[in-house]
């Protein structure tokens, strides 16, 4: 199925559509290190990801890369929005120009977690380990360096990633390559301008809210806990108890957003935020 050149508020190159045409479908993506289907339709291509794409490359400013953020709420689909993103770059882009990082290598190791508490409502002391993906159980201020030494080009940097299987984040576990001029970093908190994740968010330009369905990022989580060894009872606990108050802190940083993005139905790049600093 071709791509129609539908009105949508970002112009792109034609010649992109051209090189796209052929991922409209299904296509297997490794995501977090399992296999995801992901299904790209052809006005998601034409209203969001090659948009977007457009957004990415007409940001650079001056000998920096461009450090974009990809914020949302648990469950809403960002790794997976990424990796498709990463896909696509690939595609009408010299491979490695475009990364993508997660925030979930900067947990504190389950080690950390475990001899730490943080007071509950009632100011009873609550394990971290208890509040795994909370905004509390990130090293902020690694993931803040770690950013600022990415801002530089032409120079390759080690980061770490998170092991869905390990239930851990693995050191020096990516790469990121001399030429990447692109770096998509995607994490709940991102957008956040609440100390200390305010350092991170000052280092983010442009940023982006993938907007979900609420029943089916709870799907996705309850589905998420079991596949790493959880009964659907303690899935169904762990959401009630840990996964809604880190939705609720996600969702509210959806008005630090750039450009809000929508990817069914009616998919859509809808700017909030005037894009400044760039030459778009």
């Amino acid at each position: 199925m071709a791509i129609d050149r539908l009105q949508n508020p970002f112009v792109y190159p034609p010649g992109w559509a051209e090189l796209a045409n052929d991922l409209v479908g299904d296509r297997a993506l490794n995501v977090a290190g399992y296999e995801v289907t992901v299904h790209i339709t052809a006005e998601q291509l034409d209203r969001v990801y090659l948009p977007l794409l457009a957004i990415l490359t007409n940001y650079r400013v001056g000998g920096r890369r461009v450090l974009a953020g990809l914020a949302g709420i648990p469950g809403s689909g960002k790794s997976t929005f990424a990796a498709t993103v990463a896909l696509l770059g690939d595609r009408i882009w010299p491979s490695g120009r475009l990364a993508v990082v997660g925030m979930d290598g900067w947990h504190y190791p389950n080690a950390v977690l475990d001899t730490q508490t943080v007071p509950g409502e009632e100011g009873e002391p609550i394990p971290l380990r208890k509040r795994k993906g909370g905004p509390q159980s990130f090293d902020v201020c690694a993931l803040a360096a770690a950013l600022e030494s990415l801002q530089p080009m032409h120079r390759f940097v080690n980061l770490p990633t998170y092991d869905r299987r390990l239930h851990d984040p693995v050191p020096d576990a990516i790469r990121i390559a001399a030429q990447t001029q692109i770096v998509l970093v995607e994490g709940n908190f991102l957008l956040s301008t609440q100390p200390p994740w305010d350092k991170v968010s000052s280092l983010l330009k442009p940023k982006f809210f993938l907007e979900a369905n609420p029943a089916l990022a709870r799907e996705r989580i309850i589905e998420r806990h079991v596949r790493g060894g959880a009964s659907p009872e303690q899935a169904d606990e762990k959401f009630e108890t840990n996964d809604l108050l880190n939705i609720d802190a996600a969702r509210e940083t959806a008005t630090n957003a750039d450009v809000i993005i929508r990817l069914d139905p009616n998919p859509q790049l809808r700017v909030q935020i005037s894009l400044s600093g760039g030459s778009l």
